[in-house]
């Protein structure tokens, strides 16, 4: 990003700062996973007058659960399990075992908001055994499917799925296969030494007093890890499918694809596989909020530029990090110059395809067909810039839609000896109106 940009960054987060009476306020913007604009603002440490930087260590909350989704996704990649497969099958003998474990991940399984535990008087979460224990407590306040519910236990029992399937617990299974090979390195379980101090505000003093630090124990594959700007950054560009290597596009995919509408008034918020799809008018970003005893953050991403921005605070309330991470990433993205216009080359259709070209009528609607240069492509005449496909050819014969229109279905073209016939989704093609 250029000086104006960052100019202008800085000066917004130090007025969100003092105007909310907050200890600190950090915002990072990342292209590629590389961080292009950072501002920060207040404390890490009010009392010791120390302060928060661009490298400081916040806890991020339920941005962890991001962690945990991808795992998931990727064992369901690997054949380790089953995204429709019920709870049952890992963990025998509970009153929720129907339940598929994809519906744990988009929040829509029913089951109550949280362990029923003492978790949030005591600030100290279940061990495994005592996690397990509870499960036959466990109430629905929904029937599974029906709407989004948001259950931080639904996430802890996930992670006792994965113990199950792995043999070891899932916090070590996400440092080994996300952490360790992305190198993010400040991102971790326990509260690091150098981390910051959280805070909450006094509701009748302008000041603020120190939070406890809690220990979800085995909840806390949904919100125990802490982490930096940097870090975040690097792994919302992971998100956004910037590192096939570690987490796969078909992972990416389902992560973003749509499952519940949360908001189902103005339908501005989904929810996928792990994260939050929110409308901004003609566009939609993703992400994940987070929120512990002293601490608010976000992280919100837009998958086509590959861009991020990550929201960072030590209090409990007075601010709206995913709003603001929200409206300086369409900022960031409109600041951004338009990309090259592409050389044009012609391409050279192969002599196979040739006779599928042009047009071809199905249900009183003209369909053309064209070959570009990444590929064979089919277009509504009435409305070519909505309706275009690209095709996969698969063998002889077989073609896939790739993106668009009948997306994931096959068009089939045989020689019947008079001519070529194809058929679309079954839906037979025709040279003229019929």
């Amino acid at each position: 990003m250029d000086s104006d940009f960052q100019t202008r960054l800085s000066s917004r987060v130090a007025d969100i700062q003092v105007s909310a009476g907050i200890p600190s306020v950090l915002v990072a913007v990342g292209l590629g996973g590389v961080v292009r604009a950072v501002a920060v603002s207040g404390y890490a440490d009010v009392e010791a007058k120390q302060v928060a930087t661009s490298e400081s260590c916040y806890r991020i909350g339920s941005i962890t659960k991001t962690f945990t989704a991808a795992l998931t996704l990727l064992l369901a990649e690997r054949g380790a399990m089953g995204l429709d497969d019920p709870i049952a099958k890992f963990l025998p003998g509970t009153p929720f075992g129907h339940v598929p474990l994809r519906m744990l991940l988009s929040h829509t399984s029913g089951l109550q908001r949280e362990a029923p535990t003492d978790m949030w008087e005591s600030m100290q979460g279940p061990s495994p055994t005592q996690l397990r224990e509870m499960f036959s407590r466990v109430e629905f306040v929904a029937q599974p499917g029906q709407r989004w519910h948001y259950s931080n236990l639904g996430y802890a029992i996930l992670g006792q799925v994965i113990e199950s399937i792995l043999g070891r617990s899932c916090e070590s299974a996400i440092t080994a296969t996300l952490l360790e090979p992305l190198g993010l390195e400040h991102t971790c379980w326990n509260r690091p030494d150098d981390a910051m101090i959280g805070y909450r505000l006094d509701p009748f003093v302008a000041t603020v007093h120190r939070e406890p630090v809690m220990d979800q124990g085995a909840v806390g594959v949904g919100g125990q890890m802490w982490s930096t700007a940097g870090d975040l950054l690097r792994w919302g560009y992971v998100l956004t499918g910037g590192e096939p290597e570690v987490l796969p596009g078909n992972v990416i995919e389902k992560m973003h694809t749509l499952h519940v509408m949360v908001d189902t008034a103005g339908w501005t918020r989904g929810w996928g596989l792990g994260l939050i799809l929110e409308r901004r008018d003609d566009t939609v970003v993703s992400g994940h909020t987070g929120a512990m005893p002293g601490f608010q953050s976000a992280l919100v991403l837009d998958r086509p530029t590959g861009m991020a921005v990550t929201v960072l605070t030590n209090i409990t309330r007075g601010v709206t990090p995913g709003d603001l991470a929200t409206d300086i990433l369409r900022e960031a993205i409109a600041e951004q110059p338009s990309p090259p216009t592409p050389e044009w080359r012609p391409a050279t259709c192969p002599a196979h395809i040739s006779p599928l070209l042009g047009s071809w009528w199905s249900e009183a609607d003209e369909t053309v067909f064209r070959w570009e240069i990444d590929g064979l492509h089919a277009y509504l005449a009435s409305a070519p810039a909505t309706t275009d496909t690209r095709f996969v050819e698969e063998g002889p014969g077989r073609f896939r839609a790739a993106h668009g229109r009948f997306q994931g279905e096959l068009l089939l073209v045989t020689d019947a000896g008079s001519g070529i016939e194809m058929r679309w989704a079954t839906y037979p093609f025709t040279r003229s109106p019929r």
